[in-house]
């Protein structure tokens, strides 16, 4: 169940903890409205148009790159988020990122061989 930010906007703090439980998105210690909206907004994409799609398609430059597996979906305010599983981020975040103990380098053989399963 995909929300927008203007239907969450709308919920109770219960209704909005509910909502992260299911969709696996961990709130730390959040307990405001405030706070729970801050870090559900890192997991709702913005809605893209054509012209930001064809943006995306062309812009695949992957040089300073570095795969990560999360164990859980995590935020951080300062570099937005991972889901479980394997991301791609800057080098940079990359070395934010491994300070979590959830979060470690993939291998790019590990990440070849899992999207060749797909």
């Amino acid at each position: 169940m995909n929300l927008t930010m203007d239907q969450l906007k709308d919920k109770t703090v219960m209704a909005l903890k509910a909502y992260a439980k299911k969709n696996n998105i961990e709130l730390f210690e959040a307990n405001t409205k405030l706070e729970i909206l801050e870090i559900l907004a890192s997991w709702i994409p913005p809605e893209q148009t054509e012209e930001t799609a064809e943006k995306a398609g062309k812009n695949k430059d992957l040089t300073n790159k570095v795969a990560l597996y999360s164990d859980r979906n995590l935020h951080m305010d300062s570099l937005g988020a991972l889901s479980v599983g394997y991301n791609i981020v800057s080098k940079e975040a990359s070395e934010k990122w491994l300070t979590h103990r959830l979060v470690r380098i993939a291998q790019p053989e590990e990440v070849a061989s899992y999207y060749a399963k797909s």
